[in-house]
């Protein structure tokens, strides 16, 4: 029974392609090659590899170009090129995941050389650093010279008073104002919270306090607040003063409204007034 048309068309292809190469053309080559070159430069480099290449086979009829109007067409025996076994490309496919592990190794690295060149760049220059250690050393001196007059020259005491007593004393009643109303809202704020954990409402007081946005003193702001700094000063308020004379007449008074005579009956008369 003859074969089918189709069969046989697919059956000539096949055989074609097991024998030949794919056909080209020179003006499309540099699209699929990206060659940055007009198509003249790839048909010469073109014409000139298979050149070299036919005179690497010894049969004449193994390589063979055939020129048409439309199409260049390369015929090349598949038989005679080298075919790669499973191993060798079970081998050049570990080697490709090595270099390409390698690859990411080397970016890695760039990135954190580029990182260091831009924080490194940032900083001064050797050239830029005399400059920039004068320009530090005047103003040093000119906020030395500033604060001569506040503190004095060595071995010598200071010519300006900084704050008089009655801005000392003036300072000090604000501070004793501003204090008290703090610790005024503090026990508020702590009695609240003991109700809330009271009744239930809070369970845990520092989540509660994070989520109100209200965070503790730390270590250094607790020393502050307890050191000397912070405690109002102490006023020594005089004692009130009462005459000698005054406390002999009250006391008589007293005595005399709780002197008495004591009748028969049990009864508390009272004395009459010479």
């Amino acid at each position: 029974m003859p074969p089918r048309k189709e069969a046989k068309e697919k059956q000539v292809k096949g055989d074609e392609g097991a024998q030949s190469r794919r056909p080209w053309h020179p003006w499309g080559l540099p699209s699929f090659t990206n060659l940055a070159a007009p198509s003249t430069t790839a048909e010469e480099m073109v014409l000139n590899y298979m050149k070299e290449v036919c005179l690497t086979f010894t049969s004449a009829v193994a390589n063979t170009m055939m020129h048409d109007e439309n199409r260049w067409t390369d015929h090349t025996h598949q038989s005679l090129l080298n075919v790669l076994d499973k191993e060798e490309l079970s081998s050049l496919d570990g080697q490709i995941k090595n270099v390409q592990s390698q690859l990411e190794e080397r970016k890695k690295s760039l990135r954190h050389l580029q990182y260091e060149l831009s924080s490194k760049t940032a900083l001064p220059k050797t050239v830029e650093l005399e400059k920039e250690i004068g320009r530090v050393k005047s103003e040093n001196e000119i906020t030395l010279s500033a604060l001569v007059p506040f503190h004095g020259e060595p071995g010598s005491q200071s010519t300006i008073t900084p704050m008089s007593a009655e801005d000392i004393q003036r300072i000090n009643k604000d501070f004793i104002r501003w204090r008290k109303e703090w610790v005024d809202r503090r026990k508020i704020y702590k009695d609240l919270i003991s109700q809330l954990v009271e009744f239930g409402q809070v369970s845990n007081i520092t989540e509660f306090e994070e989520g109100l946005g209200v965070y503790k003193d730390d270590q250094i702001a607790a020393e502050v607040e307890q050191s000397e700094f912070c405690k109002p000063p102490i006023v020594n308020r005089p004692r009130p003063k009462f005459s000698s004379a005054k406390v002999h007449n009250s006391s008589l008074k007293r005595a005399s409204s709780a002197a008495g005579v004591v009748d028969e009956d049990g009864k508390k008369k009272k004395m009459k007034k010479a």
